[in-house]
């Protein structure tokens, strides 16, 4: 699971370095002085030039923090189904089985973190960026919350229930 979450994090540095690049403009000083002693006028071109950079990379890391929350909501998937998946496997007694349970419903919770943790970086990003939107903050929450409801109601209720009915079944 670990290297899982290190190639994670390389891959999200190497996609924000190459959306990054992609744009010369965050590259390049946008104002070259001719020489030392004249210093260049600031000229309606050159603002609309800038409003128009800004506006672009604001949209790039925008992309790249949901890119991020999807791509952090795709471990937190693999995290809880891995460990649902050993609790299952192992042959230990129902009643130790519950109690593993409980200790791993944390992973269940995963994805509402991420999903704050995008939200949280879509807002820092909309204060350098005003242009960038809010859609991209309530994208990464909303996509937490499904992702969440998802995997407790797909993966851990129904064990639950299983082990449940496995339980009655060997009181009987």
């Amino acid at each position: 699971m670990r290297w899982v979450m290190v190639i994670g994090i390389l891959v999200f540095v190497g996609f924000l370095t190459f959306f990054i690049m992609q744009n010369p403009e965050t590259t390049k000083p946008s104002i070259e002085k001719e020489s030392e002693e004249e210093v260049p006028m600031l000229m309606a071109e050159m603002v609309q030039t800038e409003i128009a950079s800004a506006q672009n990379v604001g949209t790039t890391l925008s992309w790249v923090v949901i890119g991020f929350a999807v791509f952090m909501q795709l471990i937190a998937w693999i995290a809880a189904a891995s460990k649902l998946g050993a609790v299952k496997k192992s042959g230990e007694s129902i009643k130790e089985r519950f109690s593993h349970l409980d200790a791993i419903e944390v992973y269940f919770d995963l994805p509402l973190y991420f999903g704050l943790l995008g939200t949280v970086m879509a807002f820092i990003l909309i204060t350098l960026y005003p242009e960038a939107g809010l859609m991209f903050a309530y994208v990464s929450t909303g996509v937490g919350i499904i992702v969440s409801v998802i995997l407790r109601l797909f993966y851990l209720t129904p064990y639950r229930q299983e082990l449940i009915s496995r339980s009655r079944d060997l009181d009987v």
